[in-house]
């Protein structure tokens, strides 16, 4: 009876030497391949947007072990989203929207553990980043003197006048501007600007009025009164191409991430101007 129990000991042991045999080691190289992201998306997106993003970062997770949290429609990195950001140990926080991408741009100053990837998704006025943990996507400087310079430039040609509106963090390009033309550029972040704006043209009757900085549609409504046409270059819009960014940002967290801002190359986004 003892040699039975004996016999089955050993039987035993060497079954479970065996199995133990087959066991298959994680490889220490994968585990560093995998990364955890945590996406948020601004109010307003488009569906299609949408759809577009959810089918990639599916794919993300189902081909290159990806994990992912959405955060949609999100309408400010506020404390909510803080607190977000801080439940789990993403590698990388990936903000679209050029709103929200500003507000993340402060907010990551304190959130020192993420890489972030901020994706603006309009033309704005391009921002220093001084952060070594932030990669931000903008449509860059001289953005917009290359896409209208042939438009002012045929302007300038047949001896048109214009009566510029901005703001004083968007100064116009010197070239359609001089220094000496000063006293035609109007800055509507200064207080009381229309009232003498106003009267300038009304004096003046130049041939255009162009808006280069965004203003209120009550304002807009305001100088169609004025009866001089308006080119409304602030309305210049930048699409974002979703597949191809979606491409590059696999890139980044696949190893070719790098903090500063870069701009847009003319695969990323397609451009919408007023005609």
């Amino acid at each position: 009876m003892v040699k039975r129990a004996f016999y089955l000991l050993f039987v035993s042991i060497l079954l479970l030497t065996g199995c133990g045999k087959n066991i298959p080691e994680i490889d220490p190289a994968l585990l560093q391949k995998k990364h955890s992201l945590l996406v948020i998306t601004k109010q307003g997106l488009p569906p299609e947007s949408a759809a577009i993003i959810q089918k990639n970062l599916t794919q993300w997770r189902n081909t290159q072990h990806i994990a992912f949290e959405w955060m949609q429609s999100v309408g400010a990195i506020d404390q909510q989203a803080i607190s977000n950001i801080l439940s789990a140990p993403y590698d990388y926080v990936i903000v679209i929207g050029s709103d929200l991408a500003r507000q993340a741009a402060g907010a990551a100053v304190n959130l020192a553990e993420q890489k972030w990837i901020l994706l603006d998704d309009s033309v704005t006025v391009p921002m220093a980043l001084d952060s070594s943990q932030i990669m931000w996507k903008q449509t860059g400087p001289g953005f917009m003197e290359t896409q209208w310079q042939e438009w002012v430039k045929q302007q300038q040609v047949i001896g048109k006048t214009i009566e510029w509106v901005t703001q004083s963090n968007n100064p116009i390009p010197s070239l359609w501007a001089p220094s000496e033309e000063a006293e035609h550029i109007s800055l509507s972040d200064a207080e009381g600007w229309y009232s003498e704006f106003q009267a300038r043209v009304r004096q003046q009757r130049p041939d255009w009025i162009v808006v280069y900085s965004p203003l209120q549609d009550s304002l807009l409504q305001r100088m169609k009164s004025l009866h001089v046409p308006i080119m409304n270059m602030a309305s210049t819009t930048v699409n974002l191409q979703w597949e191809i960014i979606f491409s590059r940002l696999l890139g980044y967290i696949q190893g070719g991430w790098t903090p500063g801002v870069t701009q847009y190359n003319l695969e990323e986004i397609t451009v919408s101007k007023p005609e």
